[in-house]
């Protein structure tokens, strides 16, 4: 086993041995900073910007990066992904009982529209052409 390879923080998969499945693990994104439950502004009243949001254009996202100011679908590489590009890859057997392997991947995140008030669905039909293409 690898040194550099922790359970407690590179993602991996574990093998479920009573299912058989291998199961995706992400003990890193326990790091994620988490806003709370803000629930005062009902769905009907949501900003067209919030200067809160990590997604909005302009914004400062969570990893400290700003946002450009986008005006149609943004695409970007997730501040706190799943997998990450450059995580050690190997594998733990401790008598077959927790079996895991590291794994390596990129994950992204679709801004649909720089307006945060904005569903999919209530997009027009070339905007949601627009984040297809993205």
């Amino acid at each position: 086993m690898n040194q550099n390879f922790d359970l407690n923080s590179n993602p991996h998969t574990r093998l479920n041995i009573l299912t058989g499945e291998h199961i995706l693990v992400s003990p890193h994104r326990t790091k994620r900073p988490w806003q709370g439950k803000i629930e005062d502004i009902s769905p009907d009243n949501r900003p067209e910007y919030d200067p809160k949001c990590y997604l909005c254009p302009g914004n400062v996202r969570a990893d400290g990066e700003i946002n450009p100011d986008y005006k149609a679908s943004f695409v970007f590489k997730n501040d706190f992904a799943a997998l990450i590009e450059d995580t050690e890859i190997d594998n733990l057997n401790e008598d077959d009982l927790l079996v895991a392997k590291g794994e390596r991947g990129l994950c992204k995140v679709i801004s649909f529209s720089p307006k945060h008030d904005l569903t999919l669905p209530e997009l027009t039909r070339d905007e949601i052409i627009s984040v297809v293409e993205v």
